[in-house]
């Protein structure tokens, strides 16, 4: 009789401690669930993003590997949480070309296509960056030549503009919720009196992208609360009271 007691309190135990153990995974899980924030939805929107550019400019004027520096100056608009539309400007500051050319000055604008792919599970992004520019530059002759122009004397203003395409990779990591931190490289590839398509210039670009959030929350809370002050009753309208 001792045996078949032991027994079945053994069993209400077991089916005891099955029940408990159950229900506690499940409230676990349920806690879990409850504060496990949800991925937030992409939302598409504006980007500014001030940049510093140095580059070697139009290596067919001067001198190739001396790069100069300049500010780039972005606009995009995000239009997928990997994609997004680029027009940049990019000027480049006064400077001199030994040998060949004094009082350099020269820009360049840009439109691009931007894709950017996270790596693996961290928050590097791979940028890649695809587009056409358009390249304005203008300088003083002193000479000597460096393709052995006749034509060419001290002091004549020499003056050069060009469609051209860009490729480029890089990288962006984000800062924040708002603000994200990119450098790329980029090759400019155009052609000069329609001949051989090369290389017209090489630069390094760097800088940050900032844009404004786009979540509408804090507005509809804020309107939620706007419509609890007023209440319509059965008799009449009344405040909800300021909370203190």
């Amino acid at each position: 009789m001792k045996g078949k007691l032991k027994l079945k309190s053994k069993v209400f135990l077991y089916f005891l401690f099955l029940f408990l153990f159950n229900n506690s995974c499940i409230n676990a899980q349920a806690t879990i669930l409850g504060i496990t924030p949800t991925a937030p939805k992409f939302k598409k929107h504006i980007e500014f993003s001030p940049a510093f550019s140095y580059a070697v400019i139009n290596n067919r004027k001067e001198v190739r590997s001396k790069f100069k520096p300049g500010i780039n100056i972005g606009l995009q608009y995000a239009t997928r949480s990997w994609f997004s539309w680029s027009a940049e400007y990019t000027y480049f500051f006064k400077h001199n070309s030994s040998p060949g050319f004094v009082n350099i000055i020269a820009w360049n604008a840009e439109l691009n296509g931007i894709c950017a792919f996270r790596m693996a599970t961290s928050k590097l992004n791979f940028r890649f960056v695809f587009g056409l520019c358009y390249l304005n530059w203008a300088g003083t002759f002193v000479g000597p030549s460096v393709n052995d122009n006749n034509t060419w004397f001290a002091g004549k203003k020499i003056e050069q503009e060009w469609l051209g395409a860009n490729l480029g990779f890089g990288f962006e990591y984000p800062f924040g919720k708002n603000v994200k931190y990119f450098i790329d490289c980029r090759s400019r590839f155009a052609t000069e009196e329609f001949d051989i398509i090369s290389i017209s210039d090489t630069s390094f670009i760097g800088g940050v992208k900032w844009y404004l959030p786009t979540d509408k929350s804090a507005v509809s809370s804020s309107s939620n609360s706007r419509k609890k002050k007023n209440h319509k009753g059965r008799f009449g309208i009344y405040k909800w009271p300021n909370k203190r």
